[in-house]
């Protein structure tokens, strides 16, 4: 997903179909585990400039709906009843219909700090499928607290 200068970038159509091409997409991409009906991939940059290293996994839950799934994710308040390393979430502002702005912080494990996200969100459900995107942005109102890292998505 491309950005626009120091403004954020609202995913569009076509974004939403790039996105679900790579995603479907086996070329270029090494299975690095697969256990438990948990799959992970990875993709090595296409340049020796970029600094992106993508993933992508895929989780097969036999007994909950697609459509299931996407609701618990957007719900900010159910996601302390399944979300064990959670200390706050809470959404910043809408952009779009489809699009916003929200604040997580999470507990690592000893020995990393405790890390927060400040993200833009947008989504898009596809008939049977349901696509969220997110990337990391600046925002004035969320600095670095001291106590967590700082961290991309």
């Amino acid at each position: 997903m491309s950005r626009r200068g120091d403004g954020v970038y609202i995913p569009d159509d076509s974004d939403f179909r790039s996105f679900q091409e790579q995603c479907e997409s086996p070329d270029g991409w090494q299975s690095q585990f697969s256990q438990g009906g948990v799959t992970v991939w990875s993709q090595s940059p296409q340049d020796e400039t970029c600094t992106v290293q993508k993933i992508k996994m895929r989780i097969s839950c036999r007994d909950v709906a697609a459509e299931t799934l996407y609701d618990m994710l957007h719900d900010i308040h159910y996601r302390p009843k399944w979300d064990s390393h959670m200390i706050d979430t809470f959404d910043i502002g809408r952009l779009t219909a489809n699009a916003d702005v929200g604040y997580y912080s999470w507990r690592c494990p000893s020995p990393l700090k405790n890390r927060d996200f400040v993200t833009l969100r947008s989504w898009l459900p596809l008939g049977q499928d349901y696509i969220i995107v997110n990337y990391s942005v600046k925002h004035p109102g969320r600095c670095p607290s001291g106590w967590s890292t700082k961290c991309p998505s």
